[in-house]
């Protein structure tokens, strides 16, 4: 299935597809202009595929979003694309192909519902998107099977990252089942928080340049009340939730959370966090109950 080495060569790509005059731009049925690489592969994407791509997109000369060495995008085709967008493209792909497609924010912006687009496009701007198609599934179960393996080979890459990262730090910390690191400050007292109990938590993120991005205890962040859920039931993200059974009422902890166990690929919108970026947080147990207390009528 793998035509390119799906944990690399988005530079590459990149730098092939700009070194060579390639192809002559074509432009798709709403107008967006595009040079399409021919791959070797005669499987073609149809509606109800999922296609399977390393991605590189740019506003001017700046990068917005890159696949990366990380995980690639698993596309859905639907029965209708979006005219002047690269959805308009999904049936005509093989595996191997290559795409540039260029898109002015100007025209864009035009067909776009007003508030629907993020803060970082205006008009003026140039988005260029590069990817290639690493493979072509035509049902949900073969796409999740490839989409579990190369999720799993990432997560296994960014341990060792976060290790690094960590140095000599790394010999004081326990170990979450999934591979987040807790050092507890503080174990607090009574009996170990468990799955399913009820608690009350002061918090800071930062990430590992050392930039806040969320707290409730700095009025900064305009939400300065406890943040309240239910541990082990997936309120939180992974590494966060599964820090919480080292310690007790009253305890304190840093937890250092690699990307995949944090947000991924897709961090909060309007969050100064970017995309497979690793987090620390901060936190105090105020407050440790059963079960979520029944709501009040």
């Amino acid at each position: 299935m793998k035509r390119i080495n799906s944990t690399g060569s988005l530079v590459a790509i990149a730098l092939l597809l700009a070194a060579c005059s390639g192809p002559s731009y074509q432009k798709t049925a709403g107008g967006m202009p595009y040079q399409l690489f021919p791959g070797k592969d005669t499987q073609i994407a149809k509606t109800g595929d999922y296609i399977k791509v390393n991605l590189l997109q740019q506003i001017n000369d700046s990068v917005y979003f890159s696949t990366g060495n990380k995980i690639p995008l698993y596309i859905p085709v639907g029965p209708q694309s979006q005219p002047y967008d690269i959805s308009e493209l999904w049936t005509k792909l093989h595996i191997g192909d290559s795409v540039v497609a260029t898109q002015m924010m100007d025209t864009f912006i035009k067909r776009m519902p007003a508030g629907n687009l993020p803060p970082q496009f205006k008009n003026g701007d140039r988005i260029i998107t590069k990817f290639k198609v690493l493979g072509i599934f035509t049902n949900d179960s073969l796409k999740r099977l490839d989409e579990e393996k190369e999720t799993a080979a990432y997560a296994k890459r960014e341990a060792k990252e976060v290790e690094a990262l960590l140095g000599s730090k790394l010999a004081g910390l326990q170990r979450t089942p999934s591979g987040a690191f807790v050092e507890v400050v503080a174990p607090g007292t009574g009996e170990l928080i468990k799955q399913g109990n009820f608690v009350s938590v002061n918090y800071t993120g930062t990430t590992f340049d050392g930039k806040v991005f969320d707290s409730n205890t700095d009025t900064t962040y305009k939400h300065v009340e406890p943040l309240r859920f239910s541990v082990g039931v997936g309120q939180m993200i992974k590494g966060f939730d599964e820090a919480m059974p080292f310690l007790r009422k009253g305890g304190k902890a840093k937890v250092y959370i690699p990307s995949t166990l944090g947000y991924g690929a897709a961090p909060p919108p309007g969050a100064p966090i970017k995309p497979y970026e690793h987090l620390i947080f901060d936190f105090t147990v105020l407050d440790v109950q059963a079960s979520q207390p029944e709501q009040k009528k």
